[in-house]
């Protein structure tokens, strides 16, 4: 069980709201949640499947943003995070380009959760929210350092992000405690 709860806010760079059924996997989203006894009442979610009435994803306010970082930079080394307007909604948003049933990809939410669970961290950070419970669901776009280095749609792996990392640094043009 998650221990601490992180404020992302800052990191949101616009919210659209989207219909229920229109929750796509790999898409970031924010929404109320208000059941008793439940510890985060607005959750920002990275949807890895939707399943008739409810959603599984891993709640980002559980971790902080250097997970959250290396998470995404995870992923996208399987499979890209661009931005879609598959919905057609007023603005564009981001989304890890997961198998949908209007998108057929080589990637499940099933298999990001398999390459997720060798984190202890992340695998805490996993729920299932049921729609009935959510209210006003918003798809997110998240300032994700991986799309700022690199360009929308473009695979880059970890080891690439550490290695220009190490370069900058032997360059002198970051310090250590910017790692």
């Amino acid at each position: 069980m998650a221990r601490r709860r992180y404020n992302h806010l800052r990191r949101i760079l616009n919210e659209i709201k989207v219909p229920e059924k229109s929750i796509l996997p790999g898409m970031i989203i924010r929404f109320e949640y208000t059941k008793k006894g439940v510890f985060d009442v607005r959750p920002v979610v990275l949807v890895l499947d939707v399943k008739g009435d409810k959603i599984d994803g891993i709640n980002l306010n559980y971790l902080n943003e250097y997970q959250i970082q290396r998470m995404f930079s995870t992923a996208q080394s399987l499979i890209p995070v661009i931005e879609e307007n598959l919905l057609q909604l007023p603005l564009p948003y981001m989304r890890l380009q997961l198998s949908t049933s209007r998108r057929a990809t080589s990637v499940s939410g099933k298999l990001m959760y398999d390459r997720f669970k060798s984190n202890r961290e992340w695998i805490e950070a996993f729920r299932t929210y049921k729609f009935k419970v959510m209210t006003s669901p918003k798809v997110v776009n998240y300032d994700l350092d991986i799309l700022s280095e690199a360009k929308a749609g473009r695979k880059i792996t970890a080891e690439t992000i550490r290695r220009k990392k190490k370069a900058e640094r032997d360059e002198g043009i970051i310090s250590e405690d910017q790692l």
